[in-house]
């Protein structure tokens, strides 16, 4: 007789709205980005706490006060296990407020002091071994084991699995894409399977390509002052004018949005003028235009 699928906590709960004001913290301008984030740019990567989320409550059972003793004396009842949950996915404060206090200082126009100073963002917290051990716990009661697996086929980025790891699941990731795929080994497979000596190979073998292909490559690039070491180039937005110093922008068109209402920019620049100036032109103005050709 084939048994009854166990019903797991997505299905009945989840703290939603905090999770979701939480989420405003994790992509803050000006704070730090995670760090599979600074790896490689994907166009699609998801939040680490909705994924760590996602991952977790599709495991863990709905309260029950029907559990074993061990367990029920762990949650007395199911505020006590969802306070739990809310710890286990590193949910510190109350989010919510916060973005709240936020939102009416904006509105007011007030520059106030953070209301989340001093607390870490969720996605910066690694599960406890404690919470990890009662994690297990719940699983082994409602699985039969402790030791599930998680599959990904279409990683991506590399969110979800990234999460499944953190919290000690067996994980199976991989993607169609062969730019996911390569982000996935990197970032994923070879952390995990080589450990933090992986990181001296990389600095080895990088700085050996550095020194192979930098002599090719020299020529096509200005030359360097003796005592300065270019390893890159920063995008210029501007460039000063060969003859008169003064700056100009750098752009390949001037489209803001096309369609049937266009809007573009319009450069200004006359020989009186310090600096350029812009004009913001829409329909009609546009097409009378040449905001195809950039600078």
């Amino acid at each position: 007789m084939k048994s009854k699928q166990p019903r797991v906590l997505i299905e009945d709960w989840l703290p939603i709205e905090a999770i979701g004001a939480e989420v405003k913290r994790e992509h803050a301008y000006g704070t730090p980005f995670p760090a599979p984030n600074r790896l490689h740019v994907w166009w699609a990567r998801r939040p680490l706490l909705v994924s760590r989320t996602a991952v977790v409550s599709s495991l863990l059972p709905v309260w029950s006060p029907n559990w074993p003793e061990k367990l029920n004396e762990r949650f007395p009842n199911e505020a006590s296990y969802q306070r739990w949950f809310e710890n286990l996915l590193g949910l510190r404060g109350d989010p919510i407020v916060g973005q709240k206090i936020l939102r009416l200082a904006k509105a007011r126009g007030e520059f106030i002091k953070s209301p989340f100073a001093g607390i870490p963002r969720a996605f910066s917290i690694n599960p406890s071994t404690e919470d990890l051990q009662t994690m297990g716990d719940l699983l082994e009661h409602t699985w039969g084991t402790r030791e599930l697996s998680v599959l990904d086929p279409f990683a991506g980025g590399g969110s979800i699995p990234f999460e499944a790891l953190r919290y000690g699941f067996t994980t199976i990731a991989n993607d169609l894409n062969p730019v996911a795929a390569t982000i996935l080994k990197a970032t994923l497979d070879y952390p995990a399977r080589f450990g933090p000596e992986l990181a001296e190979d990389i600095k080895k073998w990088g700085n050996r390509w550095y020194e192979l292909v930098k002599p090719k490559l020299q020529p096509f690039f200005s030359p360097l002052p003796p005592d300065a070491e270019g390893a890159a180039y920063l995008w210029a937005r501007t460039v000063a004018c060969p003859t008169t110093g003064k700056p100009v922008p750098l752009s390949q068109n001037w489209w803001l949005s096309k369609g049937s209402d266009p809007v573009a920019v319009k450069l200004v620049a006359e020989a009186y003028m310090d600096v350029p100036q812009f004009v913001i032109l829409k329909g009609d103005a546009v097409r009378k235009t040449k905001p195809d050709e950039g600078t």
